[in-house]
């Protein structure tokens, strides 16, 4: 049934500079790919590849940071460094330019978790599922317009103009989160190595976690192939242009936003973990159809069912990680769980280039939809069941 919602003050603020911060990111990737584009699948494997490797070898300490220092202060002046680091990307090339990418990575390793443990601390637990679909729903309008914007100015200007917006948008992140007016202040007093690692012990000590991290990892090997080998599909095998490459991935925005809207609209009457296992399904078949599209038109529509699918995996997989884990940990939590997925994007994207180097395109793409869906499958089932074992272990024990 549909269900008015008044959500709080912090929630709108937080939906909007995700969007803002998402906007800007989808215009400086696609501004960064057609930059390096000429150089090859090996130099559009390293830019992924350089934003998961921030988050891989800093989840420890980024997820300490985020439950060491108030979450108001931290974002505003990580975004204001991110600000000067943008500047100075839309205006370097060469080796410069993989540094700057990283040293924007490295803040993004820390503000993602911090928006993440802040959100359950401003709602109730029933209602994260539509809380979090409500955010995606603007990080995925962000897709559209930073998709759009991104390949018409990458189209009639040069890509530092899409960079140097993105400079703006993360200033502009800096002021909103400045303005929220409640915060988080976690409890660590000190980071230390103990306390680093302990959200990779909380993930990797509960069933529920592993097999969601499992899923989640599966799917991100799949994106990665398809954000290195994706710009090939539509501009090289498609025959299409920047401004159709950007129409593509603003089908997988507005897809997630209207998926998003719905989700946050509804209440839905299957157990979250039923709605992850069908969210997987949609997800890995949009990514099958995307590998097969016979025209551009067929891959916008093979990534609006991916983006569908997407959004519903955001939407019903945080609340599980959020209801197997602390308050005073989750910053680590959500780090740890960034860091072993993204490991699986550093993977792809690494394989990608090289796969997309002496192997077929389409090829890559389908296997890896298909990888994915069978793994998804598997770790679905595995969440179901733990979940179960855990219901049927807390009635035994009320008994």
């Amino acid at each position: 049934m549909t269900k008015l919602i008044s959500r709080p003050r912090d929630i709108r603020v937080i939906a909007i500079s995700r969007l803002i911060s998402e906007m800007g990111d989808e215009m400086a990737l696609i501004a960064l790919l057609f930059r390096v584009k000429s150089s090859g699948p090996t130099a559009v494997s390293a830019i992924f590849a350089l934003y998961a490797l921030s988050r891989i070898l800093l989840a420890p300490y980024s997820g300490s940071v985020v439950d060491r220092f108030p979450t108001k202060r931290l974002i505003t002046i990580i975004s204001m460094i991110q600000t000067l680091i943008a500047m100075c990307l839309a205006l370097s090339h060469g080796a410069v330019l993989y540094l700057f990418v990283f040293l924007l990575a490295v803040g993004g390793s820390i503000i993602a978790p911090a928006w993440q443990a802040l959100i359950p601390t401003l709602v109730p637990s029933k209602d994260l599922t539509r809380t979090y679909a409500f955010i995606q729903t603007h990080r995925s309008f962000a897709i559209v317009l930073g998709s759009g914007f991104g390949g018409f100015l990458v189209s009639w200007f040069e890509p530092s103009t899409a960079l140097l917006i993105n400079a703006l948008t993360f200033f502009i992140v800096g002021i909103f989160a400045a303005t929220l007016q409640n915060d988080r202040t976690p409890g660590l007093t000190k980071i230390t190595q103990r306390d680093s690692i302990r959200g990779f012990k909380q993930l990797l000590s509960a069933p529920v976690l592993v097999s969601s991290i499992i899923l989640l990892a599966a799917f991100n090997l799949s994106a990665g192939v398809n954000e290195v080998l994706g710009i090939f599909l539509v501009t090289d095998i498609l025959n299409g242009t920047a401004a159709q490459y950007g129409l593509v991935m603003a089908s997988l925005g507005l897809s997630m936003v209207v998926t998003g809207f719905v989700l946050s609209r509804k209440t839905i009457a299957l157990k979250d973990t039923t709605c992850l296992i069908f969210s997987a399904i949609t997800s890995a078949s949009g990514m099958f159809l995307y590998g097969l599209s016979p025209n551009v038109f067929i891959a916008m529509v093979a990534f609006w069912v991916n983006g569908a699918g997407l959004t519903g995996l955001h939407a019903f997989g945080t609340p599980i990680i959020v209801r197997h884990t602390s308050e005073d940990e989750r910053g680590r939590v959500f780090a740890a769980s960034s860091s072993i997925t993204t490991s699986a994007v550093l993977l792809s994207t690494g394989l990608a280039g090289l796969i997309g180097t002496h192997a077929p395109i389409r090829l890559a793409i389908t296997v890896s939809a298909l990888t994915c869906g069978i793994s998804a499958l598997y770790a679905g089932t595995r969440i179901v069941r733990a979940e179960k074992n855990l219901e049927q272990l807390e009635s035994a024990t009320k008994q």
